[in-house]
This record gives structure tokens, C-alpha cells and sequence, in this order.
């Protein structure tokens, strides 16, 4: 991600063990979410007794997946720094 705020380690701060354990376990977690998103049954059938339903859910649903990337690019961005 290009000109993302990266948290700095220092004495004061958070320790890098903790930042990479709570970033780590994030990712992990929000890997899980998107298999399980993934498993959803979405389908047509679903929707098509309302007119333009299934498009518009289409597109809501493809919406929501761009924002899972853009989070699993956030925190993977953060990893790399934190094990850099």
C-alpha cells in the first residue's frame, strides 16, 4: 500500500513481539473470515423475485470483497515492515 502510516518501535512504544503477534493474529483471523465468506451460498435464485435485486446484491457483494483485499493488503503491509 503506498503511503501508509507504519508504526515505529521504539523504547516507549509497543514491543515488536506484541505489534507482530497482534498483527499476525489479525491476518489469521480475517483469513478465516474470508474462507468462511467465501462458503456462503449466493445465488440468483436468492434474489431474482425482486426486480435488479441480484445485480445490485452482486455488485454489494463484490463491493465488500474489494474491502477484505484492501484490509488483508493493510495488515500484510504492516507484517512485512514489522519483520523487515
Amino acid at each position: 500500500m503506498q503511503n501508509m502510516t507504519l508504526p515505529t518501535v521504539h523504547m516507549n512504544g509497543t514491543s515488536r513481539k506484541d505489534l507482530q503477534e497482534g498483527y499476525s493474529n489479525a491476518a489469521l483471523e480475517l483469513e478465516n473470515f474470508i474462507e468462511a465468506w467465501g462458503r456462503i451460498e449466493f445465488n440468483a435464485r436468492d434474489y431474482y423475485v425482486t426486480d435488479g435485486a441480484w445485480s445490485r446484491a452482486s455488485d454489494e457483494r463484490d463491493a465488500m470483497s474489494a474491502k477484505l483485499r484492501d484490509v488483508r493488503e493493510y495488515l500484510q503491509a504492516i507484517q512485512d515492515h514489522l519483520y523487515a
